[in-house]
Order: C-alpha cells, then structure tokens, then sequence
C-alpha cells in the first residue's frame, strides 16, 4: 500500500491542478484536469474524483488552494469559498484537509467557511512564499492561462501588494492576461493587416494561445483549453481565428503575415505586463541584480520581460526539483511542498 504523502490542490474556476509528493517531500506526480466550475460544482466533484483515481492519493494530507471562488455559478465570492470547500469535504476526509490562509496559516474547512477572505483567491501567495524560501530577493512571476500575479521579494519574505484581487489590481501585481484563455479584443483595439491598421472586432474570436502557438511558444497538442470556435490547436486555425478578429480570411494574407499579426499582439501583451512590472518595481525597487522568478505555463513570457528589465531569470522548476510540470502548476506544487515541511 502507498505510504500517506501530501496534496496540494489549486482549485480554479477553469481548471484543477494538483501535486503530490511523499512523506520525505519528494515531488511525485503534477497535474491539471479541466474542470469548468463556472458550469456548476458538480464540476469539480467528478474533477477531484479523476485526479484520486490517478493520484491514488486518498490517504495524504491534502493542502488545499482556490481561485474558483470568482466564478459566476456563485452569488458572491462568499457562497463561492462556502461550495468549494463543502464539495471537497464530500470527497475528502475533513480531518485529513488543511486550507491556505496566506499570513494566518492553515484552516480547519469549517474555519475556513467563516474566515472566507483569508484563503479566498490565495493560490498566488503560496507560489510566491515558496519561491522566497529559495531566493533572497527578486520579482515573482506567475503567469497562468489567465492571469499574471506579480510579488515582490526581499530578505526571503514576500511582499504583497495587496491580498485581495481587488487591491492588487489597483497595485498593478494583478494583470488580468495570461498565456492562453485572453481574448485578443483586451490586447488592443486594432491591428495591422496589408500595410493597414484595422479596428477589432469586439467578439472572442482568438485568444492569447493562438498567437504563442503561432510564434512557437505553446504546443497545441498540450492546450486543455477549447479554442474560442472549438476546433483544434493548430497553426492553420489558429491563422484563421485571427483573422477574424480583422473581419477577414486567412487566405487574405501569407501565413507570415499572419505571424508578424501574433507578433503584434504579443507585443501588446508584453506591454501591458511590463508596466505591471514597472509599477510594482517603483513601490518596491530591487536591486540591479535581484532576478525574476517565472512560474505558470505562460513563463516564456516572463523570461523575455527579464531580458527587456535587464535582470537576470530563474526559471520555478529549478527551485521545485527541475520538475517542469511543478512550474507549470506552480501553486499545487507549492502547496505539496509547503505542507511536507509544515503539516509533517
């Protein structure tokens, strides 16, 4: 029989992602399963049951995270906290579950019920006061198929810019874009085509996949997510999704124009990210040498930022055991590994 480990679960309100690793904190097994909360809860119940069946985790300590809160199947983020963490006391003994509470530590379930803002959207911090256990000081990066969440860290400790989403999108260390769910129309509101500038249209027509799967940067057979038509991740659809964004066709023009189009758009996002960074970096200067800390399936993108900051770059799955899987779902893994160390 499998000796008890630890779990860590980053319960979004697109996905699930979970890590495991043993009573020595060796990382075993990262990974992610759709589960389309927005839908209802019974989405992630059938979610955690796929990831128990292949995880043969049942009798591990479970560190448990949430962002799935947000989604519009709850009247408020309140009801939201409540459901989640009723659905995985259902699947999950409760005594064997503890939920990340970012500064207050970890909650009982029913504590964590009636201290809801404590552990309400937190998955980002516990990414981040992992990565402070590891480097001295620099900026963490996470940025998922969503969101980018941007902390600072000096001395080891984390400094956040706000806990709630709210606070920190007024900070600028929550960017609501990410590497593959970001409809292109909140990059910009035109693009070129032919030697001419034409507006949007203002329909989720292509997503942020698209154009990093066109400029090399995702693998399509990799994408869990569906595409804004719902047909495959390939470079021919993803040309022709892009096109409608111009009200044009593909065969409008060759296929390297409709990669120099992504390019604009990566540069439009690369944009919007670099004057988070700029904004956080003025409330809380580093040093010259001090790195960025990239996580989440979208780190490509935090490595060309360390190269326009001119910082060095410091890739997570380097602090989480060269695991590239535990980088990609920094959050679970984080967690796994946190609750070895503080739950032992």
């Amino acid at each position: 029989m499998k000796q008890p480990g630890y779990c860590g679960w980053d319960i979004g309100g697109a996905h699930l992602k979970v890590a495991r690793c043993d009573k020595n904190g060796q990382l075993e097994q990262v990974i992610q399963l759709p589960c389309a909360l927005w839908r209802g809860i019974e989405e992630l119940q059938l979610s955690m049951q796929q990831a128990l069946r292949r995880l043969d985790c049942d009798r591990d300590i479970h560190a448990i995270t949430m962002t799935g809160e947000l989604v519009d199947a709850f009247p408020h983020r309140r009801a939201g906290v409540s459901a989640i963490i009723d659905s995985v006391s259902q699947i999950l003994p409760a005594s064997n579950c503890q939920i990340y509470a970012a500064e207050q530590g970890w909650l009982t379930p029913e504590q964590a019920k009636i201290d809801w803002q404590a552990v309400a959207s937190m998955n980002w911090i516990a990414s981040a006061d992992f990565a402070a256990s590891q480097v001295e000081s620099g900026l963490f990066i996470d940025i998922g198929s969503t969101t980018c969440d941007l902390v600072p860290i000096s001395s080891h400790q984390v400094h956040p810019l706000g806990l709630t989403d709210h606070q920190r999108q007024i900070s600028g260390s929550l960017v609501y874009t990410g590497a593959i769910r970001t409809p292109l129309m909140s990059l910009a509101t035109e693009a070129p085509l032919n030697g001419t500038r034409v507006r949007l249209a203002a329909e989720w027509f292509a997503s942020t996949a698209d154009i990093w799967l066109l400029l090399d940067k995702l693998d399509g057979a990799e994408i869990q997510d569906s595409s804004a038509d719902g047909t495959p991740w390939t470079a021919e659809l993803s040309r022709q999704r892009l096109a409608r964004m111009l009200a044009a066709d593909a065969d409008n023009a060759s296929a390297p124009t409709w990669d120099l189009i992504a390019q604009w758009f990566a540069e439009k996002q690369l944009q919007h990210i670099t004057e988070a960074c700029l904004q956080v970096m003025t409330l809380y200067p580093l040093n010259n040498d001090s790195p960025i800390i990239g996580a989440g399936v979208g780190r490509f993108i935090s490595e060309i930022l360390s190269a326009r900051l001119n910082r060095p770059y410091i890739d997570f799955a380097s602090l989480c055991q060269s695991q590239s899987a535990a980088a990609d779902h920094a959050p679970a893994a984080a967690l796994a590994l946190l609750a070895a160390k503080q739950l032992s």
